[in-house]
């Protein structure tokens, strides 16, 4: 039996490309797994929304830095993604460094939680960003059609705000 760690090591060792791996996130085994397929689902979904977008990854862990950018017709959304490993209220006590950043940018943002009322998160995400911020429960393909409208709605926007 291979160890899980060293699977993961041996794509790169015989050359081939192998599957991109996301950064663990969390202070649980279980959460950082969690986190690690839901970064992978999300990656998986905006491609299949947008294929002919360009995705680009954060790989390093950082709390002011989105996870995605998402360039679509030369447009850019910050996609951050969030893991709840139940489904009580999101507060988006984790938010704060990462919505300064961006309303110091004038950057666009969608937060993509898993489960959950992110109720509190979204007056939290609506105070800093104000139009340029929107927070969606995304859980599979089945809430595609919000994702969608939440990332083409802030991609209509006309102006980069100050």
């Amino acid at each position: 039996m291979i160890d899980t760690h060293i699977r993961s090591l041996l794509p790169s060792w015989l050359g081939g490309r192998g599957h991109e791996t996301f950064r663990p996130r969390g202070t649980s085994s279980r959460v950082s797994r969690l986190a690690a397929e839901y970064d992978a689902d999300v990656d998986a979904a905006l491609q299949r929304l947008w294929p002919k977008a360009r995705i680009y990854h954060d790989r390093e862990f950082t709390r002011d830095r989105a996870d995605f950018l998402l360039v679509v017709r030369g447009r850019g959304v910050m996609i951050e993604t969030k893991v709840k490993s139940d489904p009580g209220v999101f507060r988006g006590s984790t938010l704060p460094p990462l919505l300064d950043r961006l309303q110091r940018d004038g950057r666009r943002l969608v937060v993509l939680v898993n489960q959950g009322d992110p109720a509190p998160a979204r007056d939290l995400v609506s105070a800093k960003l104000g139009d340029r911020g929107r927070i969606v429960v995304w859980s599979g393909p089945h809430h595609d059609t919000d994702l969608r409208q939440a990332v083409e709605a802030l991609l209509q926007q006309t102006t980069r705000h100050a």
